[in-house]
């Protein structure tokens, strides 16, 4: 491959995302008149961006709808970015659509930028910019922030072929994440099935002519220690320091601290004290997408500390940390007790009486242990697999990335020394943008709630 300027292949050009495209902003009209909302024109938000051409149309805007708000409409084929909550998210229009603020629109002549080679690119680029966004609470990024995002242009003959390559890989796999994830659920199947049985007391059926009848109890009358994380542990950020257990850090069902975050307490901070974790606590993840989630501390981590999302649980001797731990795991059991507290109403979240309130049958702390035992042997080749299944997932999901690294280096593919040069087709997207300026009406002026006039907000 013959490099040119700036590393790209000869016949590429480098530009941004502002020179190539039109971007385009959103809005929303005002939900107070229904007859805004009575059109044929869908309305789409990032919550409707499924993937990348999986766009759901549930919201549709009248004319008039647009003409009093800020929102535009844009044709088939426009790249639909989304900028803030679900920064990452893209998709391609496939007809005339609105759409709101939390999205933008990059418009450009089909037959010189083909969209799914810029959707492609920047499915990557836009994670790079997420990181770079405008704050922790809104992860997302600015108009200007995404105008300015370089682009590296190809020939358009060679986007074709870039596209067509890629999705040729990607096809294959996305054959093999299928597999994985069908594997995956059928490990599932057969952990669940194993607890059920265990939970039943078939597990330990052979001990019963020697072993104490199980008992009924609360959940809460076997711990000696309940609490969760408190708000404010954002000011004790750092990049290295004591460990600090999220919710995302239990979202295999175990305890994986390969996403870790730090915290620094100053002298005197009593807080640590409260929620520092010991070995054999049971951590329960208790707000967010994770809910119910859980795992075990089954190491010794030194300083560690449990977030606002999570609940410790420490046991009394009655209950054996890993009999918990499994019994929570058990969709027929206590997993199932979670769920429905979870999930009864409203937002899905878990409370401390939540996680009190759960029934259980408890053996002896003897038969406690044979059935860990018992559980953990029935486990041993399932937990290997399913390790080894999320580590395949991870890793195609980075062949994934390198992938659109290479193709978007001149790597992918070779080049042909007969396509026009995209500095050529640059100029020509610049005279397109040139004219569509110079005949770009004046800005529309709407009434005010006050009965004044106003400039309508334009992209």
């Amino acid at each position: 491959m013959t490099k040119g300027a700036h590393g790209l292949p000869k016949g590429w050009s480098l530009s941004n995302i502002g020179e190539i495209y039109q971007v385009i902003g959103g809005g929303t009209p005002s939900t107070l008149n229904s007859t805004y909302w009575d059109g044929e024109t869908p309305w789409i938000t990032s919550a409707d961006i499924r993937g990348v051409r999986d766009i759901t149309k549930s919201k549709y805007v009248s004319s008039k709808g647009i003409e009093n708000s800020a929102t535009n409409r844009i044709p088939a084929r426009t790249l639909l970015v989304v900028t803030r909550v679900g920064l990452g998210k893209i998709a391609i229009s496939d007809q005339d659509m609105c759409f709101s603020q939390d999205l933008q629109g990059l418009v450009a002549p089909a037959s010189m930028i083909l969209p799914e080679y810029a959707l492609y690119y920047l499915s990557a680029e836009l994670q790079k910019l997420k990181f770079e966004g405008r704050g922790t609470t809104i992860s997302g990024v600015t108009k200007k922030q995404l105008k300015d995002t370089l682009f590296p242009l190809a020939p358009f003959n060679e986007q074709r072929r870039i596209v067509a390559k890629i999705e040729e890989l990607f096809s294959e796999l996305d054959k093999g994440i299928e597999a994985l994830t069908t594997a995956r659920e059928q490990l599932k199947a057969y952990r669940q099935s194993v607890l059920k049985h265990a939970f039943e007391g078939k597990m330990t059926a052979d001990l019963r002519p020697t072993h104490k009848a199980w008992r009924n109890v609360r959940l809460g009358d076997e711990l000696e220690f309940l609490t969760s994380g408190s708000r404010g542990w954002a000011d004790y950020y750092a990049k290295s320091g004591d460990t600090f257990i999220r919710a995302q850090n239990l979202k295999y069902d175990r305890l994986d601290l390969t996403d870790i975050a730090y915290v620094k307490l100053p002298k005197g901070n009593t807080e640590g004290i409260r929620t520092r974790v010991q070995v054999g606590d049971v951590l329960v993840t208790i707000t967010g997408a994770n809910v119910t989630k859980t795992g075990i501390v089954d190491s010794n981590l030194g300083a560690a500390y449990v977030s606002q999302h999570v609940a410790l649980c420490r046991a009394r001797p009655s209950i054996r940390s890993r009999f918990l731990y499994w019994y929570l795991l058990s969709e027929a059991h206590g997993r199932r007790q979670l769920n429905e507290a979870a999930y009864g109403a409203g937002k899905p979240g878990l409370n401390l009486d939540n996680i009190k309130s759960v029934a259980i049958s408890l053996p002896s702390a003897q038969e406690q242990a044979i059935v860990v035992e018992r559980i953990e042997a029935a486990l041993s080749v399932e937990q290997s697999f399913s390790e080894s299944i999320d580590v395949e997932l991870r890793r195609t999901i980075a062949l994934r990335q390198s992938i659109l690294k290479q193709a978007f280096s001149g790597q992918l593919g070779a080049q042909d020394p007969t396509d026009e040069p995209a500095s050529v087709l640059l100029e020509r997207i610049r005279a397109e943008r040139k004219k569509a300026a110079n005949n770009k009406p004046r800005p529309k002026t709407k009434k005010t709630g006050n009965g004044k006039t106003g400039k309508r907000a334009t992209a």
